[in-house]
């Protein structure tokens, strides 16, 4: 049983392990930092950092940071949308980008049936439980821009940095390649 932020109990069909997601790192090389920090469930609160690959320190997480939206259209489609965590993302305007349609936030129900993931620890990563890809993983063209990328590794108290390049190899050997699309952004 998984609960929530907000005290809600789910069931859970398979431990949420971090660990498979790092035995498929080293099975597709792909390297990376791993930052322990305190759980952190919105991008409003700042991770502080206690160890870095093992290592007690105080050193901050490399920016940018990212936010990953599980969304459903109305159609029953899912889609996973990164952004950096300071964007606010225009849903309206991505639909009609992504040329479906209207979105809402899925529930915590499907984000565990479908990613084994629950929220505060959404993440791309999750993708490898979508065996079925019934989710569509989409990442902000902005992201190109970075040497690196940061993620939390299926929980909210960790973060890895991996290379903008090691990260598209991930996404492409989970067969989920990202669909890189500029990001509507909310006006203020």
């Amino acid at each position: 049983m998984v609960t929530t932020k907000k005290g809600k109990k789910l069931n859970q069909k398979t431990p949420l392990n971090e660990n498979l997601l790092f035995d498929f790192f080293k099975k597709h090389k792909i390297k990376y930092c791993l930052f322990e920090h305190q759980p952190v469930f919105t991008v409003n609160e700042k991770p502080i950092v206690t160890a870095m690959d093992g290592v007690a320190t105080s050193e901050p997480i490399p920016e940018p940071h990212f936010k990953t939206l599980f969304l459903k259209d109305q159609n029953g489609k899912f889609f996973l949308v990164s952004v950096f965590q300071e964007k606010r993302v225009d849903l309206n305007a991505l639909n009609v980008a992504l040329e479906c349609g209207r979105f809402s936030f899925g529930k915590a129900e499907e984000l565990l049936d479908f990613l084994q993931l629950t929220p505060g620890s959404v993440t791309p990563y999750g993708l490898l439980f979508d065996h079925q890809n019934k989710v569509q993983f989409v990442l902000d063209e902005d992201a190109l821009i970075n040497p690196w990328v940061s993620f939390h590794p299926m929980r909210n108290d960790m973060t890895v940095v991996t290379t903008l390049p090691d990260f598209l190899k991930c996404m492409k050997n989970m067969k989920h390649k990202a669909r890189v699309l500029r990001i509507p952004e909310k006006k203020a």
